[in-house]
Order: structure tokens, then C-alpha cells, then sequence
């Protein structure tokens, strides 16, 4: 197939229309004319990654973040996306547009939470499975997400779940670490000044990927539990789910989520 048939399919799982104003998203890198075999997904397109996508022959790199961010002057090598374009190698961005997407980033961090699916809707949120932060005009989403459990969970129940569910061993935790809550918000990334939103909306728990030194002090002082799981790591976890609907959507193309990506900071 060509990448003109992939493109449609990639769009419709996070539509580029509900991405930030600030963002670089879609297609960066490749001609829409080009013969698409294979796709490999990742959070980053770092050198271990563009390694494996020539290993494994795929002609299309889905990354999360924009490897290309800023105007670039110069595209020469050696270089990430001058190899890319050597090799006949696309890579397609989806970002905000995928937090923001009904079953994309953050709705992968409310289920790992255990948020139900109710209907989406502006602030004030206080249903289930509710949205918060800013949205395009006409559409009722946001970058995070806010709800209520069906019942009062354990934290230490919350926080055992939150890892099994990104599959890392350790988190970040400000705040109260044991005791009941009820509400609780997500924002994948570096979602840390969301939390005044979070915090305004009820939240007891907020789940993201890094805040700042003084936010997470805040948030502690006035009693909500701040879970920080290192920026990619809450990202991360939902390629599996974006693989398995785009190999559905298109059962001509091979699909791989990457093994070489990872965040680049570990825990010793």
C-alpha cells in the first residue's frame, strides 16, 4: 500500500484537528506516493530506534513526539532525519493529538486507573471518565482527564495498579501514600501545571509524568496524592493499543511497537 492509504487511518485514531497550536504534528518526513510495507511505533525517535527501524526494514516511524520540533536550518549528515529521508524511511507524528483523542494517551491513563467511559464534557467535570484542560473550540475534550471511581480505592491499591499498568517497577509519589480516594485526574507528560486544574476540580489523585519541584509541594500540602511516572513512561504504554487498531484498520501493513525505545532516565 502506499503511505497516501495510511495516512487516513493514523489521522482517524488521533485527529490532527485536536492537537495544540504549539505542536508539530503528521506527517514530517516522507512522500505520501512512497510504498508503505511496515511501521514501527515509539515514543521517541532516538538513534537506538532509527537503528531498529532499518533493522527491521520498516518504511514508516510512528513517533509519539515530533522529532521535528522547531524550524531547521540545515538537513545534512550524519543526522536522524537526514538518514530517514536517505532511506526512504517516513516518519509520521501524532503528539497532543493523541492525548487529546478518544482512546489515545489519556483515556489509556483513566482505564488504567479505573475511570469509567461517560460522556465527555467541559468544566465543570465531575462525571465519570470526564475531561479537563483546554480544547478546540466545538469540541468537548482536553488534555487530561478527570473522574470518579466506581468505589473508594486503597492509594497503595492505586499506585500497585498504575505500575502494572505502564509496566515499570517505580513511581515518583508527593502527598498522602495510604488512605481511601475517590477522584482522580490524568495528564500524560509533562502535564505537571494541569494539576491546578486537577486540584480545582476535586482530584484526590493526579497521575502524569513529571512536575515541578513547587507544584508537587502545593498539591501535597493540600492533601492530594501527585504520581509522577517519568515523562515517556506515561506515554509509553499505550502503543500497544495504537498498534493493534491501525494493523486492524490496515491488515496489509506489518506493525512493530518498539523494542529499543525507552525513557531515558532509569532507577537505580
Amino acid at each position: 500500500m502506499r503511505l497516501s492509504d495510511v495516512l487516513p487511518v493514523l489521522e482517524s485514531i488521533a485527529p490532527l484537528r485536536l492537537a495544540e497550536g504549539w505542536d508539530n504534528v503528521g506527517l514530517l518526513v516522507g512522500d505520501p506516493a512512497a510504498e508503505i510495507r511496515a511501521a514501527l511505533l515509539c515514543i521517541d525517535y532516538t538513534p537506538g530506534v532509527a537503528a531498529e527501524a532499518r533493522e527491521k526494514g520498516v518504511d514508516l516511524v510512528y513517533s509519539y513526539h515530533p522529532p521535528i520540533f522547531e524550524a531547521m536550518k540545515r538537513v545534512v549528515s550524519p543526522g536522524p532525519i537526514f538518514e530517514a529521508i536517505r532511506d526512504g524511511i517516513a516518519i509520521y507524528s501524532p503528539h497532543t493529538a493523541l492525548d487529546v483523542a478518544e482512546g489515545g494517551t489519556n483515556d489509556f491513563l483513566a482505564d488504567i486507573l479505573g475511570l469509567g467511559r461517560g460522556l465527555p464534557a467541559r468544566r465543570p467535570m465531575r462525571a465519570p471518565g470526564a475531561k479537563f484542560g483546554p480544547a478546540p473550540e466545538g469540541e468537548s475534550l482536553g488534555l487530561g482527564r478527570i473522574g470518579a471511581l466506581e468505589a473508594e480505592a486503597p492509594r497503595e491499591e492505586l499506585l500497585e495498579r498504575i505500575k502494572r499498568g505502564l509496566g515499570i517497577e517505580a513511581l515518583l509519589v508527593a502527598g498522602p501514600t495510604t488512605g481511601m480516594v475517590r477522584t482522580v485526574a490524568a495528564s500524560a507528560g509533562a502535564a505537571g501545571a494541569m494539576v491546578e486544574d486537577a486540584l480545582g476540580q476535586g482530584a484526590e489523585l493526579y497521575l502524569t509524568g513529571e512536575m515541578r519541584h513547587h507544584d508537587a509541594l502545593r498539591a501535597a500540602k493540600l492533601g492530594m496524592t501527585v504520581v509522577c511516572a517519568l515523562h515517556s513512561n506515561s506515554e509509553r504504554a499505550v502503543l500497544p493499543r495504537i498498534r493493534e487498531r491501525i494493523a486492524g484498520a490496515l491488515p496489509g501493513l506489518s506493525v512493530f511497537v518498539s523494542g529499543a525505545d525507552r525513557d531515558p532516565f532509569v532507577v537505580r
